[in-house]
């Protein structure tokens, strides 16, 4: 994969599947289309081979409805492969001469990330492009034809609309395209191609052959999409035929939504609470939630508006009545969420390893691949990194954190792997990466130095209290809101408090999580590994941070 890391097909793709639920098949084909567009780059750039006279496999379509998981499935992959990520809205683009967004704003963007980081490509996410088909299909009128030229390859070079004319100087075969939408009404096409008529759901037929009611479905027929049902249902036939492959992305099932809140909402949640209190779904929550879903066809997405609705809601303002809490239950009467809360000592209790938690299995994977990935690095460059670890943070991640580990009396080096004689070394490994990503996607540059490294170690305190510093600067990415002092007319700090948009961007796609809410741990890499930090023991986290002090000093 050409995203600046040594990560193998198959390792990528089961990284993905651990949040990415119910859609193993697409996270399949989308690893691999997007391997294989990473090849062809490869082959451009570094064989000198002639882009034309290799085939098309740099941008597909994905046929999906809403809620599929379509931007959820792109986001996570980008991270676990390591590619860049953009995503563009195509509601928002407008063609030249009009007021808006237009696709060479966002090549000045896609340019410029590629010029900062030579060793990647980047993965260009253009949702909603069913939309701009609905436009008038004139070169003048649509923006649509602005898609033709990136999709054929090679180096784009131009100026974005604004006053000032934004040169970009795009190149087309880094950049890994792909474009969804939920093409409502597609399925009648399909049909009318195959020589089907759906009206014979339900009225049985005595020919063999006969449709059934599955592939008489809607999902049953998207399934069966092609590029000729999409230019039949409006795109230009010039950009059906620079298309590389279209997908269906089906909804999400009962059993993808009940995992959903098993595997990632349970612990998304359980993170909000004071420290070591138990939390818990219970089944009539579970079936509550996933039945209005189903209902209201909005997914996960609709499970997050309606725990959100209580969560945040009376359950918040009740908690801050209890003091200490032992439990809270998410549970449903009446045909309504609602919540139990047990006061008390939570006490600190570890599981056996029969009955961990999956957040703390994760925690484990995610550790033992950053182990692998480091061991990968030293047998690669002779197991010493050769650059001062107190003066530079090294080129990526990982060759400071091999720099860093290589010499430790507890971390022993061979030609098969790294052996760690204490689980909280690999605690250390996943804190040291959060910080390391934390830096570079959050801060200014100026800030990416091993002193901007120790300032935010140093706010990794454990002292008693629900959530340390780190806990809550990590909270503002996750939630898009920081809690801070109101300002009054005058500009001077009141004696009131309350939760304010966020000031923090993302430097890589300029992603601004109040704009959108808040981020998913799988839609960031610093949020992600320090989720997964946060998944070890009380006292391995402790003697993490204790240790990576020590390295550091």
């Amino acid at each position: 994969m050409y995203g600046g890391n040594d990560k193998r097909l198959d390792e990528i793709a089961s990284e993905v599947k651990r949040t990415v639920i119910g859609q193993d098949n697409a996270v399949d084909w989308l690893c691999t289309f997007a391997d294989a567009a990473c090849a062809r780059s490869r082959i451009v750039h570094e064989r000198g081979v002639d882009s034309l006279s290799l085939p098309n496999i740099g941008s597909a379509l994905i046929v999906g409805p809403t809620a599929s998981g379509k931007s959820h499935l792109l986001k996570t992959f980008a991270k676990a492969s390591g590619l860049l990520f953009q995503s563009i809205d195509a509601t928002s683009i407008t063609a030249a001469g009009y007021i808006g967004d237009s696709f060479g704003k966002q090549w000045v963007r896609a340019s410029a990330a590629l010029e900062e980081n030579p060793d990647r490509n980047i993965l260009v996410f253009i949702d909603e492009i069913d939309k701009m088909f609905a436009q008038a299909q004139t070169r003048e009128g649509s923006a649509i034809f602005d898609l033709l030229k990136p999709l054929e390859g090679g180096i784009l070079e131009g100026k974005d609309d604004s006053r000032d004319g934004n040169p970009y100087l795009l190149d087309c075969d880094r950049c890994v395209f792909v474009m969804a939408g939920a093409f409502t009404g597609i399925e009648d096409i399909i049909a009318s191609r195959l020589g089907i008529s759906r009206s014979t759901i339900g009225f049985g037929s005595a020919s063999q052959n006969a449709p059934s009611e599955q592939e008489l479905s809607e999902d049953g027929l998207r399934s069966r999409v092609s590029l000729e049902d999409i230019e039949a249902w409006g795109m230009p036939r010039e950009m059906a035929g620079r298309l590389s492959t279209v997908r269906f992305l089906a909804a999400l099932d009962e059993n993808a939504l009940r995992a959903i809140i098993r595997r990632n909402k349970h612990d998304e949640y359980a993170r909000m609470l004071p420290e070591n209190t138990r939390f818990e779904i219970d089944a009539n929550a579970e079936a509550l939630l996933v039945e209005n879903a189903l209902e209201a066809h909005y997914g996960a997405r609709s499970i997050n508006q309606q725990i959100n609705e209580v969560f945040f809601g009376d359950l918040w303002r009740a908690m801050a009545d209890v003091h200490p809490i032992a439990s809270v239950t998410l549970t449903a009467r009446n045909d309504k969420l609602d919540f139990d809360i047990v006061q008390g000592d939570p006490g600190i209790t570890v599981a056996p390893a029969s009955q961990r938690s999956e957040q703390e299995r994760l925690s484990a994977n995610a550790a033992y691949g950053l182990l692998s990935r480091t061991h990968n690095y030293l047998m690669a460059h002779g197991e010493t990194p050769s650059f001062d670890t107190s003066l530079s943070l090294g080129r990526n991640n990982i060759e400071y954190a091999a720099a860093l580990l290589a010499h430790s009396s507890t971390i022993e080096v061979d030609r098969d792997t790294l052996n760690c004689a204490n689980d909280y070394e690999l605690a250390e490994i996943v804190l040291l990466n959060a910080l390391l990503s934390l830096l570079h996607d959050w801060f200014p540059p100026e800030d990416g130095t091993p002193q901007g490294l120790k300032t935010l170690l140093s706010m990794a305190t454990f002292e008693g209290r629900a959530k340390n510093p780190l806990d809550i600067l990590f909270y503002q990415i996750e939630s898009g809101a920081v809690y801070k002092p109101d300002i009054d007319g005058s500009g001077e700090k009141t004696e009131s408090w309350s939760w304010q948009p966020s000031k923090f961007v993302r430097n890589t796609d300029g992603m601004r999580p109040a704009d959108t809410g808040g981020i998913e741990p799988s839609q960031d890499t610093a949020l992600g590994y320090y989720a997964e930090f946060k998944g070890f023991p009380e006292q391995a986290q402790k003697r993490a941070v204790r240790s990576l002090a020590f390295r550091l000093l």
